[in-house]
């Protein structure tokens, strides 16, 4: 066979390894645009057209929502104006009473916390599992103190017995991050002079600034 024939042949099979390389169920260099804006996501299309690319980062391109439920293994989409209709009926839900306000002050002068009032409130845990929801009821709660607020710090919580544990120091440390019943902790009201800062306690280590009216962060 001379060098002309092998040159020939391995000149198609290079060609064919390409042409199979090509023809990958995913190719590379695709993008997405939403209302003109090009979306930093990754994109890939098989071999039928069908175009693969993230849920999240289109849903919140358009204004949407997304989460995980993970007991029902489903990814959840809502519409901003869905949103915006389900915080307007909570709102008015919380406003006529749907939801209990009521508040008991566990204790005071804690030990080493000793500007520290505790209070429960039984209504948190009636509240829908959303931020926005939440802060607007621990909102609405510090705004109920009035002249309670006596000491400089006011931790709020949602667990009765939890409370009076941490308020009476009969509790162990249960974990690698403490005791795990700081997490019935759901706000921290603080007064430094004249000026208050508002917190929502969403895990032991882990807080939102609640940046509303009179409340600023410290």
């Amino acid at each position: 066979m001379n060098k002309w024939l092998l040159a020939l042949i391995g000149s198609i099979a290079l060609f064919t390894a390409t042409a199979v390389y090509a023809s990958d169920p995913f190719q590379m260099g695709r993008q997405v645009k939403v209302n003109g804006k090009v979306l930093d996501t990754h994109v890939e299309v098989t071999s039928d057209g069908t175009t693969i690319t993230s849920t999240r980062a289109i849903a919140e391109a358009l204004g949407a929502e997304v989460n995980w439920n993970a007991p029902l293994n489903t990814v959840e989409i809502r519409s901003a104006e869905d949103n915006r209709m389900q915080y307007a009926k909570y709102v008015s839900s919380l406003l006529h009473g749907t939801y209990s306000l009521n508040m008991e002050i566990i204790g005071e002068n804690l030990g080493a916390h000793s500007d520290t009032t505790v209070v429960f409130s039984d209504g948190y845990v009636d509240v829908p599992d959303n931020t926005d929801f939440q802060k607007l009821f621990l909102l609405l709660l510090a705004d109920q103190m009035g002249d309670l607020r006596v000491n400089k710090r006011i931790e709020f919580w949602s667990n009765r017995e939890l409370a009076q544990a941490y308020v009476s120091g009969e509790y162990r440390v249960d974990g690698i991050e403490g005791w795990s019943g700081l997490n019935a902790r759901f706000g921290l009201l603080t007064k430094e002079g004249e000026r208050l800062s508002l917190s929502h306690i969403l895990s032991v280590h882990e807080r939102d600034n609640v940046s509303i009216g009179k409340y600023k962060p410290q």
